[in-house]
């Protein structure tokens, strides 16, 4: 048996920051290829009436399109899935990540992509949301793109602490990729 490791970029499982306003400004790598995303203060914006960002809006819901490409380089159809880490102890808003507010059960930070139209739900260029633990099939050779949402209805804004933070398992389930070719 042979395991190899890959940068995120060249994964059966491709996540690559996209050129894009959101893509350059939230997304990078790390030393080991990895992707992160921060959307949290930032002082690196240029221009002359550029002000450092520190955050999403309070009570508001924010889109973030084009964050980054996610793409089946595997060998299969793919189900893509995610999980959320645990919410930071002083952001714990109920035990899960709905906000608190009446009327609002949104999850408090999710991913979305965008419809290409024909088997995709909605309509051409409409947002997608994938609920924690739901799944989206992604054909071989295929690519999407991933934005980044937020709810921030009933979250105090004068908390101080991130609404995530931690590591978001991505999982790509294709029974079919290791099955032998043939028959």
């Amino acid at each position: 048996m042979s395991i190899e490791v890959a940068t995120d970029a060249n994964a059966y499982l491709g996540m690559v920051p996209m050129d894009t306003p959101n893509g350059n400004n939230y997304v990078d790598t790390d030393g080991n290829g990895h992707l992160y995303i921060d959307v949290g203060e930032h002082d690196d914006f240029e221009g002359p009436d550029a002000e450092p960002g520190e955050g999403v809006n309070s009570d508001s819901f924010t889109w973030f399109d084009g964050m980054f490409q996610l793409c089946n380089q595997g060998k299969a159809e793919a189900d893509i899935s995610y999980e959320l880490p645990a919410p930071p102890e002083d952001r714990d808003i109920g035990g899960n990540w709905t906000a608190p507010a009446d009327g609002y059960d949104e999850q408090v930070v999710g991913f979305y992509y965008i419809s290409e139209g024909g088997d995709d739900p909605g309509d051409e260029g409409d947002r997608i949301f994938v609920a924690e633990g739901d799944t989206v099939p992604l054909a071989v050779g295929e690519c999407r793109e991933i934005g980044v949402r937020t709810v921030t209805k009933g979250v105090d804004a004068t908390n101080g602490s991130p609404l995530i933070d931690g590591e978001v398992v991505i999982t790509a389930d294709s029974p079919e990729a290791g099955e032998p070719a043939g028959d």
